[in-house]
């Protein structure tokens, strides 16, 4: 059976089969996982308590893998095979620590097994400057090389406080869903949806939501397959023959991730600094900083990337001129990084702000 002519009344159960078999995964992997190294344990920039299996990542894959196993996927056995590959490699990251330049070789030689073997390419932008389509041309593989490092380790450095990475994603696959459904797409639709029912279970896991009572992390394993599957979607979902959303729509929908790994690579490398070094210079740092608790800061930031992510949906249903929409991207990208860069004058005067006394009508 093909997922992508499955009846409405027989999905709800294909999603059941992925929430149950990353449950499944999920508590079986639990007590095995400090045998193989993948535990994250506490350090300067790691203020967890214990050493917390990473095993979320791998969890999700194996009940996304499984359905599509079940369901005879054939749309997507392309895709299980370079995502098999990025969570191989974030495992093994994550019990080990590969180097940066190893990560990224084996992240462009997918994105080019993408390009070559799957023609999956980001060779059209769109009309971004009223002027026509921008096409690419010759250099698309290398522009979706780009495309997929880029997205990968977007997500890969906003996984530092609980929950975050897995509700960005969660959100980012809800908007790709609205559109998929919209436009008729069945099988990316699909594989969104499956995406969402896998993290499910690992989200409450991660928070610890009953009757989870053990945390979890996902891991680079995780982060990096979230970033893999969004970036295969949005090449999917703007490069069809009958394209469910425009580039700059895609823009709106990773909003958050993007624009957090460009500010702190900006950052880094004014510094003199890799723009790959770990630091706590991101944005959910911040905000504790500013005294918010984590939960305080993944409401927040998750309240802004459902915001943004309405704003794509709506400029997409609404047909809104790219250009426009482009502008309105950069306009916040701009605020953002302006924010970033005057950050402690605004943690300052927050500060001052929350000390004001509150006086009795």
């Amino acid at each position: 059976m093909d997922l992508a002519n499955l009846s409405l009344l027989s999905a709800p159960y294909v999603l059941l089969i992925t929430l149950s078999a990353t449950l499944i995964a999920i508590q079986s992997l639990h007590p095995i996982a400090p045998h193989f190294g993948l535990v994250d344990t506490p350090d300067h920039r790691k203020v967890h308590k214990g050493n917390i299996p990473l095993i979320g990542g791998i969890a999700v894959f194996f009940g996304i893998a499984l359905t599509s196993s079940i369901i005879s996927f054939q749309d997507h056995v392309l895709y299980l095979s370079c995502a098999a590959t990025i969570v191989i490699t974030g495992a093994i990251d994550d019990a080990r620590d590969l180097s940066v330049k190893i990560r990224l070789i084996i992240q462009a030689a997918i994105s080019l097994l993408m390009c070559l073997y799957g023609n999956y390419q980001l060779s059209n932008l769109g009309d971004l400057l009223n002027l026509g389509s921008i096409n690419i041309g010759a250099f698309a593989p290398v522009l979706t090389v780009i495309a997929v490092i880029g997205a990968i380790n977007a997500f890969n450095m906003i996984d530092g406080i609980d929950g975050l990475a897995g509700s960005l994603s969660l959100i980012t696959f809800l908007g790709m869903a609205i559109l998929f459904a919209f436009a008729g797409q069945d099988s990316p639709l699909s594989l969104s949806a499956i995406f969402i029912a896998g993290l499910i279970p690992y989200l409450m896991a991660n928070l610890t939501v009953k009757p989870f009572k053990r945390k979890i992390f996902m891991g680079d394993a995780g982060s990096m397959l979230i970033g893999f599957t969004v970036i295969w979607l949005l090449i999917i979902g703007t490069q069809d023959d009958t394209p469910a959303l425009r580039p700059v729509t895609a823009l709106w929908l990773i909003a958050i991730p993007l624009m957090d790994m460009a500010a702190i690579m900006v950052r880094r490398m004014i510094k003199g600094q890799s723009p790959f070094k770990p630091d706590r210079d991101h944005l959910h740092h911040i905000f504790m900083r500013a005294g918010c608790t984590s939960r305080e800061a993944l409401a927040f930031i998750s309240t802004i990337s459902i915001i943004l992510m309405c704003i794509g949906i709506i400029g997409e249903v609404l047909s809104t001129p790219e250009w426009i929409m482009l502008v309105g991207f950069l306009c916040v990208f701009f605020a953002y990084q302006y924010a970033m860069q005057h950050i402690w004058r605004l943690i300052t005067f927050y500060h001052k702000f929350k000390k004001q006394p509150t006086h009795p009508k």
